[in-house]
């Protein structure tokens, strides 16, 4: 892919993976005993807010509400939406692992002149706490979060990212066919799509460029 110029990056499932026990950690910060309920109800709350905003714009307020929604275990231990919200960005570090490989694409990229930016589907603070916690800041140009703005399935995401006629030096790296590889298709770029480990089979409509196993192999493509 010669005419890339920049990599446009995903983050929770590429940069950083959700571990298994998110939900047990913060319904231990949290003093919530029923672990399996607190578990779904947050399962629930992502849900409605990628199918709630599909269509809109991102708020805060709106993400309140649909935890209060969602989540009502909450009242039941004292807990408002805000405080919820909060104690959740400050665990993030601890509900994550780091993929070391991502700091050496990006350094990689970086040295060969190719832009990294970032275009994720989470609040601008608790992303950009992350990236500088694990040394990647230097090396990305631009954040993109979904603060006031769309989400990556919804075509207007690609607004004020992706510059009308330069579409072919631009590429989406990113772990979720539906999301990532949706996004680079509507927004008319090439697409990598992060298997990790070969695990998953497409069974989607979505055609990535290329599908990689490991981020190290984005050295053989760019």
């Amino acid at each position: 892919m010669k005419n890339v110029r920049t990599v446009i990056w995903d983050l929770d499932g590429v940069v950083w993976f959700h571990l298994k026990e998110e939900t047990d950690i913060l319904a231990r910060a949290l003093g919530i005993a029923e672990k399996k309920e607190f578990a779904d109800e947050f399962n629930d709350f992502f849900k409605m807010f990628m199918s709630y905003f599909s269509d809109k714009i991102v708020s805060k307020d709106g993400t309140l509400k649909i935890i209060e929604e969602k989540m009502p275990i909450l009242y039941f231990y004292g807990y408002t939406p805000e405080q919820f919200f909060k104690v959740f960005g400050r665990l993030k570090f601890r509900c994550n692992d780091f993929n070391e490989e991502s700091l050496l694409a990006m350094k990689y990229l970086s040295e060969k002149g190719i832009k990294n930016i970032v275009k994720t589907d989470w609040f601008l603070n608790i992303q950009k706490n992350m990236l500088k916690n694990y040394g990647l800041l230097d090396y990305i140009e631009e954040l993109h979060c979904c603060d006031n703005s769309f989400l990556k399935s919804n075509p207007l995401s690609a607004k004020g990212i992706i510059k009308s006629g330069k579409e072919q030096q631009y590429v989406m790296l990113g772990d979720s066919l539906e999301s990532d590889i949706g996004f680079a298709e509507h927004s008319r770029i090439k697409s990598i799509w992060f298997n990790r480990g070969g695990r998953h089979n497409n069974n989607t409509k979505h055609n990535p460029t290329f599908e990689i196993h490991s981020l190290l192999e984005v050295t053989e493509i760019i």
